[in-house]
């Protein structure tokens, strides 16, 4: 058993590796996004609602305005992913296929280099928005179309601390 079982572990390890082949070699911005998305499924403290994703990953480092145009949509997210990420139709968090693709991705940790910096320098990035700063003139109140706000406030040392 334990030999068919290791059998079919390695087995889905080619598939992820092809399909991480075939998201390189496309054109254009969908390999530069879809590592994006891979890295942020797999080295979130905990799992992302698709809001939160995409808000995440429309974040320019070093911006302090947040360009809603960067933001990409749940669609092209999952498109560009080949299959590899879904969406979970209970909680709308977007999440690996398979625990075995987690195991993969933590296996070659070269793919994403140093994605746990990279996430804390989105989450600070985010947190000095202008818009952001201007909370406190708002009384506190948070709106509700910063929906990365929470993730960042509360995971971004997490994600730091990861990375040393």
């Amino acid at each position: 058993r334990r030999q068919k079982l290791h059998q079919e572990a390695n087995g889905l390890h080619e598939v992820y590796a092809a399909t991480l082949d075939r998201i390189c070699r496309h054109r254009g911005d969908k390999p530069r996004i879809s590592m994006k998305v891979l890295w942020w499924v797999s080295l979130a403290q905990r799992p992302l609602s698709v809001c939160e994703l995409c808000d995440a990953l429309g974040v320019e480092i070093g911006s302090t305005d947040l360009n809603t145009e960067n933001t990409p949509t749940i669609h092209i997210l999952l498109g560009s992913c080949l299959g590899l990420v879904t969406v979970d139709k209970e909680t709308s968090r977007v999440r690996l296929i398979h625990p075995t693709l987690q195991e993969y991705l933590q296996a070659h940790t070269t793919l994403f280099g140093n994605g746990h910096a990279k996430i804390a320098e989105v989450c600070l990035t985010y947190l000095n928005l202008l818009v952001v700063r201007a909370f406190p003139r708002l009384g506190g109140m948070t709106p509700v179309n910063m929906p990365f706000l929470v993730y960042a406030s509360y995971h971004w040392g997490y994600q730091a601390g990861k990375q040393i």
